[in-house]
C-alpha cells in the first residue's frame, strides 16, 4: 500500500472512532478525586468529582463533574474508582480507592 493510502486510511480510521465511538477514546474506569460532597437523604450523597489519569493526578481532558448520585459514602479529597457508560461525561461510583 502506498504512503498515501496509509494515511488517508490512518486519518479516516482516526475520524470514524472519534465520530462513531468516542468512549473508546478513554479508559472506561477511570479515578476521580472527591471535591465536594453533600448528604441527599438518608443513604445518598451527591458528589463533585475531578477526574484523575493513571498516575492519579487531575486530568486537564475532563472539567469537574458536579451533581455525582451515589449510595457510596465518599469524603472529601478521598479517591474513588469511576466508570463512565458509552463514552458520556457522566460517571458512576464504583468504590474507594486506597
Amino acid at each position: 500500500m502506498s504512503d498515501m493510502m496509509k494515511m488517508f486510511v490512518k486519518q479516516e480510521l482516526g475520524n470514524q472512532i472519534k465520530e462513531n465511538y468516542p468512549h473508546m477514546q478513554y479508559p472506561p474506569c477511570l479515578y476521580a478525586k472527591v471535591v465536594a460532597v453533600k448528604r441527599k437523604g438518608e443513604e445518598l450523597y451527591e458528589a463533585t468529582l475531578k477526574i484523575l489519569d493513571k498516575n492519579r493526578q487531575p486530568d486537564s481532558r475532563f472539567p469537574e463533574v458536579p451533581k455525582v448520585a451515589t449510595d457510596i459514602p465518599v469524603l472529601k479529597d478521598e479517591t474513588v474508582a469511576v466508570v463512565l457508560m458509552y463514552g458520556e461525561c457522566k460517571p458512576y461510583i464504583i468504590g474507594r480507592c486506597f
